[in-house]
C-alpha cells in the first residue's frame, strides 16, 4: 500500500513524473519479492502479501495516462500480459504488442535481469481497473485503433470493462465512424444492467466519477453519431432508431437533447436524406427542444448532399429524375438559409451554415447563386474559409466553367492579401474540383497545367486526380492546334509520372487508369503501348475487361498487323478468354487465317513479324513498354525528372 502510494504521489505532482513512478514500481517489486523469500527459497514458503499488487500497477499506469504517455501505459499493460502468471491471459492466439518489440526498452526491467530470477517475482494480472486506465490514456491522447484494440483485448480475455470503459471505446468509434462496433459496445452497457459494479479509487482510475449501471445519454450520442460518421451515411436509419430508444429508455439520463437529435439529423445529411432530416426538426419542436445553428446547417447539409445524389442518378442515365428534381433540395435550403437571416430568428446562420448552403448550390447547379451567397456571407462580417471556397471549386466543376474556376483562384490569392487572421491556399480539394472542372470544358492542356503547379505547390494529388488529368488528355480532339499524337504522349508522361519514385504518398495505377489509357491507346492507333499496358494491368493485379482486348486487337487490325492481333488473341486463354466467343475477336482471327493462306506456304514463321503497321518495328513485338527493364545506363533520378518537366503547358 505504501508503494502504491508513492506511486499515485507522481501522478498528482504539479510536474507528472513518470520515470520516477516507474522507478518505484520495479525497485518496489525487487523489495517485496526479496522479503518473500523468492520461489527458490527452502528455508519457508513465499509470503503472498510481499507482492506489488495490481493497485500499484494501475496507479503506474494512470500516472502515465496524466502525462499523455498512451504508449507507454500501453506497453505497460502488455507487459503485464506477458509476464503475469494467471493461464487465463495467455488464451487469445497471436497478441500482438502495441509497441513494435524492436522499437521499445522493456518497462519492468527486473523481469529481464538475470540478478532478479531467483526472487520468482509475481507480476499480477492485469484487471478491469487496468485497463479502463489505460484506454482512458489512449483517449486523452486521441488514439481511437489503439483504444479499441485494448478493448477488443480485455473483452477476449474476460475482463468484463465497466460502464466508463465502454464510454471511451464508444467515443473511438465515433471518431472513427464504426457504426457496427458502436452498436456493439452499446449493447455490452446494456448488459451492465443494475449489477454491482465496483466504484474506483482515483490512482486507480484516472478520470472515474461513478459507475454506470447501463448506457446513459452520453453514451447513446456518441453511438448515434457513430452511424452518423458511418461511411456514405449507410447507417443513418441506425441513428434515428437509437433517438426513438433514447424515448422509451429504462436508464437514467437518457432522454433525447439537442446534441442527440444533431447527430442523428448529421447522418440523414450524411446519406442526402433532408425529408427526414426536416422532420427531425419539426419532431424537436414538438418536444421543445430548441434546433442550434449546428442543427439547421446539418439540415441544409442534407439538402446539398440529396441534390448530389440525384445529379449523379441523373447522369447515370436516369430519365425518371428531371432537373427540377435535383434542385429542389437546393431551393428548400436557400429558404431555410432565408428563415435564419430574418431578423425574427434568434438564431443566426454562421460560415458552417454558409458554407452548406453554397454546396447545396453547387449542387443543384446554381452557379450564380454560389457566388450570390458569397457576397452575402461577407455582407455580414464572416469571412469565407478554404471549405468556402472549395465549395465556390465544386460549383465551378458542375458546370464546368473554367473562367469562373479562373476566379475563385483569383478571389483566394485575393483573400491573402486581405486577410490577416487566416493564411488561405488552394488545396488538393480545390485543385482537384479546377481539374475536374478543365476536363468537362475539354481544356486538357489547362488541366495538365493545374496538375504541374499542384506538384510545384508542394501539395498531393491522389491517384483520382491524375486519372482525371489522363482522362481529359485521353478525350481530347484534334483541332488545328493541337495535335493529337502530343496529347497521348502526355497522358503516357503522367501515367509514368504515377509509376516513379516521384509519385505522391499513395498514388498508383488502379484499374480506372488502365482502362482510360488502353482506350486511348487503341483508339489512336498505338496497340503496341496498349497491349504492353495490358501486361502491366495484370502485373498490378487487375485482371483486364474483355473489351479491352478487343479494343486493342481492332487497333492492330487498322493498323496492317493481323499478325499481331492473333498473338494478343492467343494470349487472352492466360486470364480465362476465349476469342471465338466475342464476334469481333473470332472475325479478326478468320481474318488472320485467311491472310496467312494467301502468303503462301514459303514463309517462315519469323517471316510473319515483318507485317507491322506505321508506327511499330519488328523489334517492338517482345518489348514491354511499362515492365522492368533491363539496366542501359540512365540515371532514374534524372529520368523521372524529366518526366515531370515534360507536362508542360
Amino acid at each position: 500500500v505504501i508503494y502504491s502510494t508513492v506511486i499515485s504521489a507522481c501522478e498528482r505532482a504539479e510536474v507528472v513524473d513518470v520515470t520516477l513512478a516507474l522507478e518505484v514500481l520495479n525497485n518496489a517489486t525487487i523489495a517485496l519479492a526479496s522479503r518473500g523469500g523468492g520461489d527458490n527459497n527452502r528455508g519457508g514458503s513465499k509470503n503472498s502479501n510481499a507482492i506489488m499488487g495490481v493497485v500499484g500497477y494501475n496507479a503506474a499506469i494512470s500516472t502515465m495516462a496524466r502525462a499523455m504517455e498512451w504508449k507507454m501505459a500501453s506497453q505497460l499493460l502488455d507487459e503485464m500480459i506477458i509476464h503475469s502468471q494467471s493461464t487465463g491471459l495467455h488464451s487469445i492466439v497471436n497478441w500482438e504488442t502495441s509497441v513494435p518489440e524492436e522499437e521499445m526498452e522493456p518497462l519492468l526491467y527486473v523481469m529481464h535481469e538475470d540478478r532478479y530470477k531467483d526472487l520468482g517475482i509475481v507480476v499480477p494480472s492485469p484487471d478491469e481497473v487496468t485497463f479502463g486506465t489505460v484506454l482512458a490514456a489512449c483517449e486523452r491522447s486521441g488514439e481511437w485503433e489503439e483504444l479499441l484494440r485494448i478493448a477488443k483485448a480485455a473483452i477476449e480475455y474476460g475482463v468484463k470493462l465497466d460502464g466508463m470503459a465502454l464510454t471511451s471505446s464508444l467515443h473511438a468509434c465515433q471518431q472513427l465512424g464504426l457504426a457496427e462496433e458502436a452498436l456493439e459496445y452499446l449493447e455490452l452497457m446494456k448488459q451492465l444492467g443494475d449489477e454491482d459494479i465496483p466504484t474506483t479509487r482515483r490512482r486507480q482510475r484516472m478520470g472515474a466519477k461513478q459507475k454506470l449501471h447501463g448506457p446513459d445519454a452520453v453514451a447513446y450520442r456518441l453511438a448515434i453519431s457513430a452511424c452518423a460518421r458511418a461511411p456514405g451515411g449507410h447507417r443513418w436509419q441506425d441513428g434515428i432508431r437509437l433517438l426513438n430508444e433514447m424515448r422509451t429508455s429504462k436508464y437514467k439520463d437518457c432522454v433525447p437533447d439537442v446534441v442527440a437529435y444533431t447527430a442523428a439529423i448529421a447522418g440523414c445529411s450524411e446519406a442526402g436524406e433532408y425529408t427526414s432530416a426536416m422532420q427531425l426538426i419539426q419532431t424537436m419542436r414538438q418536444e421543445g427542444i430548441r434546433p442550434n445553428v449546428v442543427t439547421f446547417s446539418a439540415v441544409i447539409n442534407a439538402c446539398a448532399s440529396a441534390s448530389a445524389n440525384l445529379a449523379r442518378k441523373r447522369e447515370e442515365e436516369d430519365r425518371s429524375i428531371a432537373m427540377e428534381d435535383v434542385r429542389l433540395p437546393m431551393t428548400r435550403a436557400l429558404k431555410l438559409l432565408e428563415a435564419l437571416k430574418s431578423p425574427t430568428s434568434s438564431i443566426k446562420p454562421n460560415i458552417v451554415t454558409y458554407n452548406a448552403a453554397i454546396r447545396a448550390c453547387a449542387e443543384g447547379l446554381n452557379l450564380p447563386g454560389a457566388f450570390g451567397l458569397l457576397r452575402q456571407l461577407k455582407e455580414d462580417g464572416l469571412d469565407p474559409t478554404i471549405v468556402t471556397y472549395g465549395s465556390l471549386m465544386t460549383a465551378c466543376e458542375r458546370m464546368g466553367d473554367v473562367e469562373a474556376a479562373s476566379k475563385v483562384f483569383r478571389m483566394v490569392k485575393e483573400n491573402n492579401g486581405n486577410n490577416d487572421n487566416e493564411d488561405i491556399r488552394p488545396n488538393e480539394i480545390i485543385y482537384g474540383a479546377a481539374i475536374s472542372c478543365c476536363r468537362k470544358a475539354r481544356q486538357p492542356e489547362r488541366a495538365l497545367l493545374l496538375l504541374r503547379k499542384m506538384i510545384s505547390d508542394e501539395l498531393s494529388p491522389n491517384t483520382a486526380t491524375f486519372n482525371t488529368v489522363i482522362a481529359a488528355l485521353a478525350e481530347g480532339k484534334p483541332d488545328s492546334k493541337i495535335d493529337n499524337n502530343i496529347l497521348w504522349e502526355k497522358a503516357l508522361a503522367v501515367f509514368k509520372v504515377m509509376k516513379s519514385k516521384h509519385a505522391p504518398p499513395g498514388v498508383t495505377p488502379n484499374r480506372q487508369t488502365y482502362n482510360i489509357l488502353v482506350r486511348c491507346l487503341a483508339a489512336n492507333l498505338q496497340p503496341g503501348y496498349a497491349e504492353s499496358l495490358l501486361t502491366a494491368m495484370r502485373k498490378d493485379g487487375f485482371i483486364p475487361d474483355v473489351d479491352l482486348y478487343t479494343l486493342t486487337v481492332r487497333s492492330y487490325e487498322r493498323c496492317g498487323n493481323p499478325m499481331k492481333a492473333l498473338r494478343l488473341m492467343e494470349s487472352m486463354r492466360e486470364v480465362g478468354y476465349h476469342f471465338y466467343e466475342v464476334k469481333m475477336l473470332d472475325d479478326a482471327f478468320k481474318n488472320g487465317v485467311k491472310i496467312l493462306n494467301q502468303v503462301g506456304r514459303g514463309f517462315s514463321s519469323e517471316d510473319t513479324n515483318s507485317v507491322r503497321g506505321p508506327f511499330f518495328s519488328a523489334d517492338d513485338d517482345d518489348m514491354d513498354y511499362f515492365g522492368e527493364q533491363e539496366d542501359d545506363g540512365y540515371d532514374e533520378d534524372e529520368y523521372d525528372y524529366q518526366l515531370l518537366n515534360s507536362l508542360k503547358y
